[in-house]
């Protein structure tokens, strides 16, 4: 250790006179260092001032950082194997490695078609008007088989197609101008638009606290078949 020290010294272009003066050490308190021990404090403020760890002070190698238990633990069995094993680890490892790297792969981005937004909400309740349901802006959501056989989209208000369709939902429309018995559908009923069931003579609310609507002896168009919803990205 002395011979290492004085050796640092000597790189600073420095006496051990001049550093022990400086650091507050006796006269030959340096060379002392191998015969007696120095003091903790002693090799921390040399350390400091010659710019190297107190482990390169002490034994000339500096500390490797510690490692997690289980990266120890791994390491202890590389260790233990012989070489060849070793190799055998290593390409064993890289293969794993190169599997999860796939499976953890980064998902494609999400693609959108445009398609047309009404902004006239649909009740799935008591009805709400649909004044100029035929203009819209256009909007894009995600491709899907739904959104692609789409002509436009409509958002739901009310909760009498629940649990089906909620207060809020944006839903993909195809634009027809009858749908089949037990289809959901979009419906102008004397002026008022609705989601609804079509059944037997009446529109059917999927939440049973609503009653169904009668068409008879009523103004009734259909708009198009309900395929599903969407989200509207931008």
């Amino acid at each position: 250790m002395v011979d290492r020290i004085i050796a640092l010294i000597k790189q600073k272009g420095l006496s051990i006179n001049a550093v022990e003066k400086q650091l507050g050490f006796g006269n030959g308190a340096i060379k002392r260092f191998s015969t007696s021990s120095p003091s903790a404090d002693k090799i921390i403020s040399l350390s400091n001032f010659l710019n190297v760890s107190t482990d390169y002070l002490l034994t000339g190698e500096e500390k490797s950082p510690s490692l997690p238990d289980d990266e120890q633990e791994l390491l202890s069995y590389y260790n233990n194997l012989p070489e060849w094993e070793q190799q055998r680890l290593i390409g064993r490892a890289a293969a794993l490695a190169e599997i999860y790297k796939e499976q953890v792969k980064e998902p494609d981005p999400i693609q959108l078609i445009p398609t047309y937004y009404i902004s006239n909400r649909v009740s799935a309740g008591f009805g709400e008007y649909l004044e100029d349901y035929e203009q819209g802006k256009t909007v894009y959501v995600p491709d899907s088989p739904e959104s692609r056989r789409a002509d436009f989209v409509l958002t739901v208000s009310g909760d009498s197609m629940e649990p089906k369709f909620h207060d809020g939902d944006n839903i993909l429309v195809r634009s027809q101008p009858t749908v089949d018995e037990g289809q959901i559908g979009i419906f102008d009923v004397d002026g008022e638009g609705y989601i609804k069931k079509l059944g037997n003579g009446e529109l059917i609310s999927l939440n049973h606290k609503y009653p169904n609507i009668s068409l008879k002896d009523k103004y009734v168009k259909c708009f198009g078949v309900v395929l599903g919803t969407t989200e509207i990205v931008k």
